[in-house]
Parts: C-alpha cells; sequence; structure tokens
C-alpha cells in the first residue's frame, strides 16, 4: 500500500469513527432525554396521587360551606408544591382522571372542585414568585406563568375558576366555565376561549378577565367603582380600573351588556 492510498484508508476510517461518536452522543442523547421525561412523569403522576388524595380526604368536610371558607380551607392544606412549569400539566391530568361517577350528584361538586384547583393555582404561583423575590428579582420583572386548563372533555363547568387569582397568573381556559369566573382575582389575567355563565367578574380587585365566549350575566357589582380589575369581552374592553371605558358605556347605554344583581 503506497503512503498516500494508506494516508486515504487512515481518512476515511477516522470519518467512520467520527460518525460512529455521533451516533453514540445522538443514542446518549435520546436516551437522556428519555429517561428525564420518565422521570417528570414518574413526579406529575405522583402530584396527581397527592391531589386526588386530599380531596378525597376532605371532600365531605367543606361541603356546603362558603366558597372563601372552602377555598381558605384547601389553600392551608398541604397541596403539592411544584415548579411552575409542571402547573399545567398535573391540573388537566387531575381533571383527566377525576372519578366524575363517584362524585356524580354530590351537592357543590363544580364550585367546590373549581376552588379546590384554583386554590392548588394560587399557592403554587404564589410559591413561585416568593422564590424568584429571593434571587433579587423584582416583581414587575418576575416573567408570568401560563396555564392553559383543557375542560372541553369535561361533563360539568367548573364554578369559580381564577377565583382570587394571583398576580403572574395567566390562567387560559379552553372551552367553557360555570358561574363568579375571576371572582375576587387578585392580577394575572383570565382568557376564557368559550362561555360564562351568571355573575362573571364579581369583586376584581385587580387583573384582566377576557371572555372570547358568551357571557349569560355579569354580576351587577362587576361594574361598581371598587372593581379594579378590567374585563375585556366581544373584543372590546368595556371596564378598566372602577370605571366604564368609553366603549364600555355605549354598550351598556344600548342594554348590550347583560346584568344580575
Amino acid at each position: 500500500m503506497s503512503k498516500e492510498s494508506f494516508k486515504q484508508f487512515v481518512k476515511r476510517q477516522e470519518k467512520k469513527l467520527d460518525k460512529a461518536e455521533k451516533m453514540v452522543e445522538r443514542v446518549e442523547k435520546r436516551l437522556k432525554t428519555e429517561e428525564v421525561e420518565k422521570k417528570i412523569e414518574e413526579y406529575i403522576e405522583k402530584s396527581v396521587k397527592e391531589l386526588k388524595k386530599l380531596w378525597e380526604k376532605n371532600e365531605k368536610k367543606i361541603r356546603g360551606k362558603a366558597c372563601s371558607r372552602v377555598f381558605s380551607f384547601f389553600y392551608f392544606c398541604p397541596l403539592p408544591e411544584t415548579s411552575p412549569s409542571f402547573l399545567e400539566r398535573i391540573s388537566n391530568r387531575f381533571l383527566k382522571e377525576f372519578d366524575w361517577k363517584k362524585f356524580e350528584g354530590r351537592d357543590y361538586l363544580t364550585t367546590d372542585l373549581g376552588l379546590f384547583l384554583s386554590a392548588f393555582l394560587k399557592k403554587n404561583i404564589e410559591n413561585y414568585i416568593s422564590s424568584q423575590k429571593e434571587k433579587g428579582i423584582k416583581e414587575e420583572n418576575i416573567k408570568p406563568i401560563e396555564v392553559h386548563l383543557k375542560v372541553k372533555e369535561l361533563p360539568v363547568g367548573l364554578n369559580y375558576l381564577g377565583y382570587r387569582n394571583p398576580k403572574k397568573l395567566h390562567l387560559i381556559v379552553e372551552g367553557n366555565c360555570g358561574i363568579r369566573t375571576g371572582n375576587e382575582m387578585q392580577g394575572g389575567k383570565i382568557i376564557v376561549k368559550g362561555n360564562c355563565k351568571m355573575w362573571t367578574g364579581e369583586d376584581m380587585q385587580g387583573g384582566e378577565l377576557i371572555v372570547k365566549g358568551e357571557v349569560k350575566s355579569f354580576d351587577e357589582s362587576a361594574f361598581y367603582s371598587t372593581n379594579k380589575g378590567t374585563i375585556i369581552w366581544k373584543n372590546t374592553k368595556i371596564w378598566e380600573k372602577g370605571n366604564w371605558t368609553k366603549e364600555g358605556k355605549e354598550m351598556w347605554e344600548k342594554g348590550e351588556i347583560p346584568v344580575e344583581g
């Protein structure tokens, strides 16, 4: 074998070796990704089980109680603490696997369940805000967290979704809601890609409620000066910081905004 052909041979082998090494790297990367995803899946499954256990253990204790008491009860329960990046998957898995038949006919199920889920989201978002502040990040620079809640396939419409919704939580509800959506929300944003029932936007303390479907009725308190939130309906900002917008006032005067006291 000539020197030239030997060099060519070596180069070919080096290329093969390089391809082999890259192939090994891709396989290792894929295996590592699969391993990480497996651990994440196990973590989500564990969190969902904790939520189910907490609900089933306590749901009898809060039946028939006032909404504020139900929310406070669950808020101060040992709800699973998780990274904001997993909130969406855990919440949707919980709703998908919820034993609807077991609780069929239970009084106030849609209200208590909506408050339970709202408490879980609020507590974790507030933990997230606190952790960011501990790192020296100012509140105005903290990145909001989006949670897409998939409720289209649920057999019921959940009430009180986004109850006392915290700052930095952008709750996107994909489907229809029950009553009192955004009740007493404190900040953040709620987007409903569907319809809402009665008393939507009552007693908002801040934040932004966007309804992309129809509203059966707003509660009259949604348009009190004490309501400091923003309401967007029919692609129009109708209320902001305790006052009608120009467009909202015109719609109100024409009787186009459904209100129930």
